[in-house]
């Protein structure tokens, strides 16, 4: 019907002639008694009330537009529905947050308290009244709850029934907030300095019942409480009952009282107070009960020991690690680890304990001990006394008196020790190597480091070894390299000339089996030492002198794997290893002649004869000054090819060092025909009883024409040795010029080719000797060079600047003691260099 009305035209008078009641006339149809106009949600109560002035008429007013406009009269007042409305809601907000045993059963529902509220906030505009009235209402429930709370429960069980109450109240808080959502969305939120409904609650629960002393304690109480229960081994459950912690009731009792701190955490959360009340008594209560227990741990024997003690705090703080972890994230766990940390490691306990069980793990080869004392050293940001025990056990240094077996257990592993053992020079480097392998898998296992060229598989997540000098902090690893390096000046100049000897060994068995992999390994893992010692010269000569026989006596496994590591030790460690490429050079340029030489003389001369020509100055070996007689097919042989290489050369010297000749022999035994490998002077004497079994000593000297220092080992290592195709009468160690030697027909092996190892060949004591002489002049020349040099760039300089700066120069070979260099400025000065 109205929007017919709507769809008439302005100029209509449809109404003109419909007949106008008034509701004022008499016999006039009244409307019921209280009857109110109804309200649009739109219109403003206070529209209403302010046409009060009009005799108790009211007037509503519709919206601007086009169409009627209907005047309503009443007599009838709002104020008290809405009064009645008023105090609904101020009841029913007493009666939700009042506890169960003191509250007022709650008349009207929900929706009604929700829509008087609204009706009030909204239409009414009385706000402030609601907010004030629901304010005053809470604190009246919140104080009612206060002397509820009040129990002689203590610890525990009174934060059992505190948690449960407080669960119930911040549940009301949520039902209040969700009924009273117009309060805070029209009348809080146009007033910014009042608080929701929900943040007025909960400052009045902080202040009446956290703030309030008495409850604060017994929260601090049952923290404690629990705490205890939790880290010991004797529970009380809620009669006080003593509960075993391996009865099957402890673990229900531990997981009971672990659900009700975790219900307190929770409510302390939404109030704001975790912090206050939770986290820093149970950090403090942490703090506590382990600094007792680490006090009383230690006194209760005196026979428990460091890497025990280091065990129990490893699973200590396992379990208190997952006790955290169930309660908190891990940032507010973080505060209550690292005071349980702390607490049970205290800095001088652990220093105190550092170097027993550094020694003890060491001594035993334990690495996951190691591993285990590194964690919890660097959980306490304590590694510098790690390091100290770890550098005292490598050198030798003990805080504390040590018996005769604690020393010698530290001694056979110590590496000056391992130098200094003279009897066993011949195993130093495998136990060096020993010694490193294990050094190097404790730094990247247990120290998490790199170690200095390192002879273990490093994993993943360690860097390359072979970068030697990083810029990263690695303590244990300069510790360790800072061990070998002092070891090895225990007994200067023998630990490099050892190395070298160690890879002699091994180039000459070459790769056999083994991977190449598996080979080269082994070679890094000594060279790696090398990198140790000061005498790297020591080492080149040594080296240098050993791969020179190595291919002359044609000892070498392989050319090629001779000159892949001579490369790798000149690119790698020293550019002066360079002189053994010429030595390759030298035989190359050798066999290209001797190859001439065959194809001119095919008719006349032994194709089995083999020639090396070498450059005294390349070859690490002396002027030849021995005698021997030859046989005369070799002697010929010789002055042919001598003439040959005259002719090409007329101008170079040719001397022959027979004392490096090698010859193959086949000799006939009763046991059948042997191939004989021997060095030049054992075939000599050899050949020397094709005519006659039995030669004194005299008639060979004479027969030979070799010295008597050449003879005497020759024989000893034919009649002496292990393949002994020589007899001597009489039997004896030492060659005596009475002494006679049969040919031994009855000599028997399984083998048919066998090699006669010989001494002249062999490293001697005496030759040992005079390398070092040279290495001594060597040496000189090298510092005097030096001093030449830096007085020539600087014209003048102090006398320390000078050795220190003599020092600098040469550390890259060897490092000279400052006495050497005050003699050769001496030497300078006397013959006028400076």
């Amino acid at each position: 019907m109205a929007a017919m009305f709507r769809n008439f035209p302005s100029t209509s008078d449809a109404f003109k002639n419909f007949p106008h009641r008034s509701t004022t006339d008499e016999g006039a149809i009244r409307s019921p008694p209280r009857k109110a106009a109804r309200l649009d949600q739109n219109t403003h109560v206070s529209n209403v009330s302010s046409s009060r002035n009009q005799k108790g008429k009211a007037t509503a007013v519709p919206p601007r537009g086009k169409g009627m406009t209907l005047n309503i009269r009443s007599s009838f007042d709002l104020r008290p529905e809405l009064d009645g409305l008023f105090v609904i809601l101020r009841r029913s907000v007493g009666s939700i947050m009042t506890p169960p045993e003191q509250a007022n059963p709650i008349t009207a529902s929900f929706e009604t308290i929700y829509m008087a509220c609204k009706v009030l906030v909204v239409m009414a505009d009385r706000g402030h009244d609601v907010y004030q009235s629901v304010k005053l209402e809470l604190e009246k429930a919140i104080d009612k709850m206060v002397k509820v709370m009040k129990t002689p429960l203590e610890g525990v069980a009174w934060l059992d029934g505190f948690t449960t109450r407080m669960d119930w109240l911040h549940k009301r808080l949520s039902l209040l907030q969700s009924i009273l959502v117009d309060l805070d969305q029209s009348y809080v939120l146009r007033h910014p300095e009042l608080k929701p409904v929900k943040d007025l609650c909960l400052d009045i629960i902080r202040d009446s019942i956290y703030a309030h002393s008495g409850c604060s304690s017994k929260i601090s109480s049952g923290i404690r409480q629990w705490a205890l229960q939790e880290r010991t081994e004797v529970l009380k459950d809620a009669s006080g009952d003593t509960i075993m912690d391996d009865s099957p009731d402890a673990n229900d009792a531990k997981q009971k009282s672990r659900s009700i701190v975790q219900r307190l955490i929770s409510v302390l959360r939404i109030v704001g107070l975790f912090n206050s009340h939770f986290l820093t008594p149970f950090v403090s209560c942490t703090t506590d009960f382990y600094s007792k227990y680490a006090k009383e741990t230690m006194e209760e024997s005196e026979t428990l020991s460091p890497t025990a003690y280091m065990v129990r705090c490893e699973k200590r703080l396992a379990e208190e690690s997952q006790l955290v972890a169930e309660l908190v994230d891990d940032n507010d766990g973080s505060f209550v680890i690292r005071a349980a940390e702390l607490a049970l490691m205290p800095r001088d306990l652990m220093r105190k304990l550092a170097s027993p069980a550094v020694h003890d793990a060491m001594t035993g080869r334990r690495i996951p001990e190691l591993a285990r004392m590194y964690t919890l050293y660097k959980r306490i940001d304590n590694l510098d006394d790690l390091q100290v025990a770890f550098v005292a056990r490598l050198q030798v240094r003990h805080p504390a008196p040590m018996s005769q077996e604690v020393v010698k257990d530290i001694l056979k592993d110590n590496i000056a020790e391992i130098v200094r053992d003279v009897a066993k020079d011949d195993d130093m480097v495998t136990r060096l190597l020993d010694e490193k392998e294990f050094l190097d898998k404790i730094l990247v296992v247990a120290f998490h480091e790199r170690p200095s060229q390192s002879t273990v598989d490093q994993g993943g997540d360690i860097p390359d070894a072979r970068a030697e000098d990083g810029d990263e902090d690695r303590p244990f690893s300069y510790a360790a390299r800072g061990a070998f390096e002092k070891g090895f000046l225990a007994r200067k100049r023998k630990p490099a000339e050892m190395i070298a000897k160690y890879v002699d060994l091994a180039m000459r068995k070459g790769q056999r089996e083994e991977s190449e992999d598996l080979f080269w390994k082994e070679i890094d893992n000594v060279l790696g030492l090398y990198r140790f010692t000061q005498d790297k010269d020591v080492f080149r000569t040594f080296y240098e002198r050993a791969l020179a026989k190595r291919l002359l006596l044609q000892r070498s496994a392989s050319d090629a794997l001779e000159e892949r590591v001579i490369n790798r030790l000149r690119d790698g460690y020293d550019p002066e290893f360079g002189k053994g490429n010429d030595m390759f050079k030298d035989i190359a340029l050798s066999r290209d002649l001797l190859s001439e030489y065959r194809a001119r003389n095919r008719a006349h001369q032994d194709k089995k004869m083999s020639v090396m020509v070498l450059k005294f100055s390349t070859w690490p070996f002396p002027k030849y000054e021995g005698t021997v007689n030859l046989p005369p097919q070799m002697s010929q042989a010789l002055s042919s090819f001598t003439e040959f290489y005259k002719q090409k050369h007329k101008n170079h010297k040719l001397d022959w060092n027979h004392s490096l000749g090698t010859v193959t022999l086949m000799a006939q035994f009763d046991s059948g025909e042997k191939e004989l490998s021997l060095s030049l002077y054992q075939a000599v004497v050899l050949l020397l009883f094709q005519d006659e079994n039995k030669l004194c000593y005299q008639d060979i000297l004479l027969q030979s024409g070799m010295k008597s220092a050449d003879l005497i080992p020759t024989l000893q290592s034919l009649a002496l040795g292990r393949t002994r195709v020589l007899a001597k009468r009489p039997p004896g160690k030492e060659v005596a010029d009475t002494d006679e030697f049969l040919f031994n027909v009855k000599f028997d092996d399984r083998r048919h080719k066998l090699h006669i190892p010989s001494i002249q060949q062999q490293e001697t004591v005496e030759e040992t000797k005079r390398i070092e002489l040279a290495i001594d002049l060597d040496r000189q020349a090298s510092i005097d060079a030096a001093i030449v040099r830096i007085m020539k760039g600087h014209k003048k300089l102090m006398d320390e600047a000078l050795k220190i700066k003599t020092i600098e120069v040469l550390r890259k070979h060897f490092v000279p003691a400052v006495q050497d260099i005050k003699k050769r400025i001496e030497h300078l000065l006397e013959r006028d260099y400076m």
